[in-house]
């Protein structure tokens, strides 16, 4: 529940850091770039946990006119540099994606999203004490956290275990399944129809992640329909809607379904351009 007289910060920074800074490693933007993307979910940006040094090869760390704010910014683009691998997750309660039962799922489950990391050098496979980290807070200041699993995770396999165009199609028909359920909840609605396509673009906007240019339309694709669905089943709920607590029971089901197969839908289409961006590092 949001607390009245708090913004809340765009969905999903992490997988938009991560894909932003693949995308630099690949030498698709400038890690000025990644900073600006940064800034569009937040003003300032603080990470908190285990030490580590900013990685000098950006350069950026040495420019005497940033401002003592971007420290937190330049130390993520540290943190995100030279790894063996990457790969987001979207865990939710009784849907842990194959993240291990600790602390660190927990609060992944908690902000909705983590990033992994295998901090050794490229080339390396198999199972790892991964850093993990996870973004919280508001459009004036984003606190992240950076920690270690308790337990090995073989990041490099979590990375790629999920078919896009599977989920694709699977998507294609949940649309369709989401749209019904909208026009299914017959209650008597406070707001007009031209109102409530104005919201549901708005939450539909709200709820994309912005890439940076890349070369796998499919993406694209998931990740738009992905918004779309989460954005109408977010609107089932609205009380503005004027959707009855007993209709929303009845659909309920059919709504977490829904939203669970956006979460994986979600995580494969960033990994997946994760994936391209450092495979390409590598040829």
């Amino acid at each position: 529940m949001t607390t009245p007289g708090i913004t809340m910060m765009r969905a999903w920074p992490t997988s938009t850091l991560a894909v932003w800074a693949a995308a630099r490693d690949a030498g698709r933007c400038a890690p000025d770039d990644v900073l600006h993307t940064l800034y569009d979910f937040a003003q300032a940006h603080e990470l908190d946990g285990i030490s580590t040094p900013l990685d000098r090869r950006d350069g950026l760390d040495q420019q005497g006119g940033r401002d003592q704010q971007d420290r937190g910014a330049l130390a993520l683009l540290g943190v995100l540099a030279g790894n063996a691998h990457l790969a987001v997750r979207m865990p939710a309660p009784g849907d842990a994606q194959g993240l291990p039962p600790d602390s660190l799922t927990d609060s992944a489950m908690a902000a909705g999203e983590v990033l992994l990391i295998d901090p050794r050098p490229a080339g390396a496979e198999g199972p790892v004490d991964a850093l993990a980290l996870i973004a919280r807070g508001t459009p004036e200041r984003c606190r992240w956290s950076l920690t270690r699993s308790q337990t090995p995770i073989a990041v490099d396999r979590l990375s790629a275990d999920l078919p896009l165009g599977e989920l694709e199609y699977q998507l294609r028909d949940a649309v369709g399944q989401a749209a019904q359920i909208i026009a299914q909840l017959s209650g008597a609605r406070a707001a007009s129809p031209a109102d409530l396509r104005d919201a549901l673009a708005g939450m539909t906007q709200a709820r994309r992640i912005d890439l940076p240019p890349h070369d796998n339309p499919r993406v694209d694709r998931v990740l738009a329909s992905a918004a779309q669905i989460d954005a109408i089943v977010a609107l089932a709920g609205t009380p503005s809607v004027g959707v009855t607590g007993t209709q929303h029971e009845l659909a309920d089901e059919r709504l977490r379904s829904l939203t669970a197969l956006t979460r994986t839908a979600r995580t494969a289409a960033v990994n997946t351009c994760i994936v391209d961006f450092r495979r390409s590092v590598r040829s």
